[in-house]
């Protein structure tokens, strides 16, 4: 074989896998956006993607449940399509559904803990629990995470005002929240030896509405989502113009009021239900429902 040949394998030999291992989806990160709907002011997603896999976190505004969705994606060029029907074309740093665009507000590749997880409190003992509901190939599971253990049951039976997962020796029992504005829930859970009951803590869910007349300049309506992970508070502001959803961590807090703030965009939660938005240096009062 020619000198010249075996260089040229040699150089193959180095270039192929080197090209193979640098393959990498330039789609990959966390994005929102707020998609149309049919019964509400629109629906607010944040998508995930980590190559193949995605993580889905949807919330109908004014409407007090999220709905978390894990699964696989498919890709044809520019386009990638979830295994749960939704199509996104990929363009940059952003994504696109049908008419509707998704920013990219990082590189993580999962959604964040705090948005996918309730906190609970157990009615007799005070003990803390997590739950984490969500959906993987059309079926519905509760995770539930208590006394060092994890429960994990799927979705057995749903009506009005319940929805059961159980497996042969344990059930949970989860309330649907009865109104538009409230969130609260509570959730039974039952094993072989005893039966406790949860009061859901966070997210809580608060529907407020601007009390100036010119409320035109301004969102009228905000979906207010009050998130905590033991460590830190954060609010997040949902409107369905995606220039008005913020996220704002806790700064200051007292027994009457709390401030959320990133330093430019401002949230301050009073009492007797008013609460303030400052957007540049101009202040905004609102009222809850």
């Amino acid at each position: 074989m020619k000198t010249n040949q075996i260089l040229r394998l040699i150089l193959l030999s180095i270039i192929f896998p080197l090209s193979a291992c640098s393959v990498s989806h330039t789609s990959d990160g966390t994005y929102e956006g707020i998609l149309p709907a049919a019964d509400c002011p629109g629906i607010y997603v944040m998508l995930t993607i980590d190559g193949n896999k995605y993580e889905l976190l949807e919330k109908y505004l004014t409407l007090p449940e999220t709905f978390v969705t894990y699964g696989e994606i498919k890709r044809h060029g520019q386009t990638l399509q979830l295994d749960n029907q939704m199509e996104f074309t990929c363009d940059s740093n952003h994504l696109s559904y049908k008419d509707m665009s998704l920013r990219q507000i990082s590189t993580q590749k999962s959604l964040p803990e705090i948005f996918i997880s309730q906190s609970l409190k157990e009615n007799q003992t005070g003990e803390d629990a997590l739950l984490k509901v969500y959906s993987r190939k059309g079926k519905q599971f509760a995770d539930l995470y208590f006394r060092d253990n994890k429960y994990s049951l799927e979705e057995s039976s749903q009506n009005d005002s319940t929805k059961e997962y159980t497996d042969t020796k344990k059930a949970i029992k989860l309330s649907i929240p009865a109104s538009r504005s409230s969130s609260l829930q509570e959730l039974t859970f039952k094993n072989d030896t005893a039966a406790y009951t949860f009061t859901s803590l966070t997210p809580c869910n608060n529907i407020y509405r601007i009390t100036e007349k010119e409320e035109h300049v301004l969102p009228a309506v905000l979906d207010v989502i009050y998130y905590n992970d033991g460590q830190q508070a954060f609010v997040k502001l949902l409107h369905s113009t995606l220039s008005y959803c913020y996220t704002l961590p806790q700064t200051e807090a007292s027994a009457k009021t709390a401030i959320y703030t990133d330093g430019q965009t401002e949230w301050q939660l009073l009492n007797h239900r008013n609460a303030v938005l400052i957007i540049n240096h101009q202040k905004h009062e609102y009222m809850e429902e």
